[in-house]
């Protein structure tokens, strides 16, 4: 039987161990902090056949986005597509009406400006949409903080405080949405248990439906 390559073993105080495979085919463990090297991988050995299924699936999902920053070529903001559109000069030196239009003069640096403006409008909107779903849930972060993650669009921190990936700004609202709620139950339950999904789908029915959507897309929402 072929070795699956572990990337990554995450330890903490869990109590159990967990596969998660990454957006570009990838395994990473999380183990509790004392689990010793060969249940590890006795117990990635178990699950082989899941693991090569859930990496095949992921190889046959539409490939990561290479961006070249030239005309025409499109950026997603809120799930809607916008073509760049490079301009001479205008009200805001990036601005978005049915095309992202970005000044001519931040050409030399328009990738470190793009990603300022997408933390800017995550900012603005991330935190307007957890507020919303706070208040409606009950369910009240300390802290709302918009992050730099490339692996997870969101995480709950044991101060009670939530980041977002300034890249989720990119996904259509609902899925925003979704992982808004995902964070915002992991408040009160921060396992993946029965009981926390049985919260999410208190308060959103069709999560089922929103995580797939991001599980298939993701590779697309990179600038």
């Amino acid at each position: 039987m072929d070795e699956i390559p572990i990337e990554q073993i995450i330890r903490s105080r869990r109590r159990s161990i967990s596969l998660v495979i990454t957006p570009d085919g990838h395994l990473i463990v999380r183990a509790p902090l004392k689990a010793p090297a060969a249940l590890i991988n006795k117990f990635v050995n178990e699950k082989s056949g899941w693991i090569k299924k859930k990496i095949g699936e992921i190889r046959q999902r539409p490939a990561a986005t290479e961006h070249r920053y030239e005309e025409g070529e499109t950026f997603f903001y809120l799930g809607r597509a916008y073509p760049l559109h490079i301009v001479e000069s205008g009200k805001n030196p990036i601005e978005r009406t049915d095309r992202l239009c970005v000044c001519r003069t931040l050409i030399p640096d328009i990738k470190h400006r793009l990603k300022c403006w997408y933390v800017q409008e995550a900012q603005r909107e991330i935190h307007a949409r957890c507020m919303w779903f706070s208040m409606t849930t009950g369910y009240t972060p300390k802290s709302i903080r918009i992050s730099d993650a490339r692996r997870r669009w969101g995480s709950c921190t044991s101060t009670g405080g939530i980041n977002f990936s300034w890249r989720l700004i990119q996904a259509p609202l609902e899925i925003v949405d979704y992982v808004i709620v995902h964070e915002l139950v992991h408040l009160k339950q921060h396992d993946h248990s029965k009981k926390f999904w049985s919260k999410v789908k208190e308060i959103m029915p069709d999560y089922e439906r929103r995580r797939e959507w991001l599980r298939e897309n993701e590779r697309l929402l990179r600038i």
